[in-house]
């Protein structure tokens, strides 16, 4: 047994030597921007978007032809190339101006789209690595407090076992018991709240940064209100994607009303008759979109219905995030409301009820049951208290993200 102590003890204390590091919102934000696949995934994309922005609108390739024409198959000279015309040609198509500009119109708005989708991503990724902050950074105060309210069930528990030895029931020990066992259910499920919580946070920061504690100051917006009004809303990444969508709705339309103006083409050629008598050739070639009511204008009635969808759904997502703002300050209000009761009227309350009861003891009017009664209460509003800063700063956060304040 004696080696196994000595093991013991050696493990530890080198456990306790190893140094645990604390993890700052500042910090974990940064670890976010390194590990979240969702913002290499959005910056692939938007290298994908930036590479077709330098390709739209340009020329054709050119074609080369080479033809051989008059090749005699019958008699002495039959199948001699010699003996035929040889040529060959540049070909190069022009499509209408009008075409050009809107396919660089559609390439512009789609890397502004997959710059909205990253700016999006980048969104999400902050906000709920600082919820998943937030909520262990709470979890860690309800902790604390856990352990005060475990010192007082034990003070409560050795006065009424010292109660008990002096003749008194066994009614407070019994009573200090079951605070204990729901003490107990408390820690579980603060625990699982906890491990909840880590998952979240490791989700974006990695595991193991998530298992560090939480440490540092709240961010300075957790106290400032959001502001009011579209004129940030209309630059979150979400609506501004959705804007960009309908800027290539409008480009695409552009391109279908183009079609209805011709493209042309040029063509050069060179060669030799079957006298090796040299000959040129100069063609060019216009398209005729003469049946424009059963082809070009189908597609742009098409384009037409596509840019009344986009521009309706950018009104839907507005509309939705202006409900959601409205039911964060509802919910934000609320939370502030009964925070500042508890701290204004309840809590001090509770203080004088435990500093009367406190006196009644002192005077021998009174037992030192409502002393404890009055600090368990005390706890328990503290306890309240936290869970209403917790709350309030999740509703705080999350309008933080939905109003566009944000970087």
């Amino acid at each position: 047994m004696f080696p196994f102590r000595i093991a013991w003890l050696a493990a530890v204390l080198g456990a306790a030597s190893v140094p645990v590091h604390a993890l700052t919102l500042a910090q974990a934000l940064d670890a976010a921007q390194g590990h979240a696949p969702e913002l290499a995934a959005s910056a692939a994309a938007t290298a994908a978007a930036q590479a077709l922005t330098r390709s739209a609108g340009a020329l054709p390739d050119p074609k080369l032809s080479i033809w051989i024409d008059d090749l005699p198959t019958e008699g002495d000279d039959a199948y001699r190339i010699g003996s035929a015309k040889r040529a060959f040609s540049l070909m190069q198509e022009v499509p209408n101006a009008g075409l050009r500009a809107a396919e660089r119109r559609i390439a512009d708005a789609r890397l502004q789209g997959s710059e909205a989708q990253a700016r999006y991503a980048r969104l999400g990724v902050t906000r709920d690595t600082t919820l998943a902050w937030l909520a262990l950074y709470y979890l860690d105060r309800k902790a604390a407090l856990l352990d005060a309210q475990e010192a007082e069930i034990r003070r409560g528990e050795a006065a009424a076992l010292a109660r008990l030895k002096g003749g008194d029931s066994a009614d407070g020990a019994l009573a200090a018991r079951l605070e204990r066992a729901q003490l107990d259910d408390a820690r579980d499920e603060l625990a699982r709240d906890r491990l909840r919580a880590q998952a979240q946070l490791a989700r974006w920061v990695g595991t193991e940064a998530a298992a560090q504690p939480v440490s540092g100051e709240l961010p300075d917006w957790l106290g400032a209100d959001a502001p009011a009004g579209d004129d940030l809303l209309a630059e979150q990444p979400e609506i501004r994607a959705a804007a960009t969508l309908l800027d290539g709705a409008q480009a695409e339309l552009a391109m279908a009303q183009a079609a209805k103006r011709p493209n042309w083409g040029v063509e050069l050629g060179w060669g030799l008759d079957a006298m090796d008598q040299g000959m040129a050739m100069l063609k060019f070639t216009f398209e005729l979109p003469i049946f424009a009511a059963s082809r070009q204008d189908p597609k742009i009635a098409a384009a037409y219905a596509n840019v009344r969808q986009r521009d309706a759904e950018r009104e839907t997502r507005l509309a939705d995030y202006r409900r959601q703002i409205a039911e964060t300050r509802a919910e934000q209000a609320a939370l502030r409301a009964q925070l500042d009761r508890l701290n204004t009227r309840t809590l001090p309350l509770i203080e004088q009820q435990a500093a009367l009861a406190l006196a009644r003891l002192r005077a021998a009017a009174a037992d030192g049951n409502a002393v404890l009664d009055a600090r368990k209460a005390r706890l328990a509003a503290q306890w309240r208290g936290v869970t209403l800063e917790a709350d309030l700063a999740d509703a705080t956060a999350r309008l933080h993200f939905l109003t566009g304040a944000h970087p």
